[in-house]
């Protein structure tokens, strides 16, 4: 995946800082090699001022240079090579230094950088392997993304239910069946409804063990 010049420092430096697992995107290494490559410009300029502004600069070119040893590893394992082969190009300059210590010819040395220019090249602008191909350092390298933020859940989907009220209905003494509201009389075996006692003063309706109206006090007949 493509990833922008902020992206990529936010990746490079904060997120993975000291970590070579995973896989880096070609914009993800070039970005990062031009940030690098600028800053240590403008160190190598303040240090050479001396002082405390050269020891700063100093460790700021340290700090820079980890997360430069861990893109480029990430970046070599994204077209499905070891971290180590970041030391070849190391590997053929030393060489050439040695030649020239040695007998004092440039053409060996100068060979020996051009070939490890020519391979910074190669593994930096090959692709990488695709999302079918086999790669043991994982799969295809992500943009970056901000930190996840938890996600509340949805609140369920109540479904309105209508609550039917349940009308308590009598049952006829006599059949069982039960008494529809307002009749007098059972519509099964028509046996009359046994209406409840009133009171005789006030007319309110009183339990068959009632002695007195709770409404108006009346002493009910034995």
């Amino acid at each position: 995946m493509t990833m922008n010049f902020v992206e990529s420092l936010r990746n490079c430096l904060t997120i993975k800082y000291c970590s070579t697992r995973g896989r880096a995107s070609r914009s993800e290494y070039w970005w990062f090699l031009l940030f690098a490559s600028v800053v240590g410009g403008v160190l190598e300029h303040l240090a050479d001022g001396g002082g405390a502004i050269s020891v700063v600069a100093g460790l700021a070119s340290l700090a820079l240079f980890l997360p430069q040893i861990c893109v480029t590893s990430r970046r070599l394992h994204d077209i499905g090579w070891s971290g180590w082969w970041q030391l070849f190009p190391l590997a053929l300059v030393f060489s050439g230094i040695l030649s020239i210590a040695a007998d004092g010819s440039g053409m060996l040395c100068a060979l020996c950088v051009i070939g490890g220019i020519a391979f910074g090249l190669y593994f930096g602008l090959r692709k990488g392997t695709a999302p079918g191909e086999p790669n043991p350092y994982g799969g295809a390298p992500d943009s970056f993304h901000e930190p996840c933020r938890p996600v509340k859940p949805a609140p369920a989907q109540v479904e309105d239910f209508v609550l039917e009220e349940e009308t308590a209905s009598a049952t006829c003494p006599n059949c069982g069946k039960p008494f529809a509201e307002g009749d007098r009389f059972c519509g099964h075996c028509g046996h009359a409804w046994p209406s409840a006692p009133k009171c005789p003063s006030c007319g309110r309706e009183l339990t068959d063990d009632s002695r007195f109206c709770t409404k108006c006090g009346a002493k009910l007949k034995d």
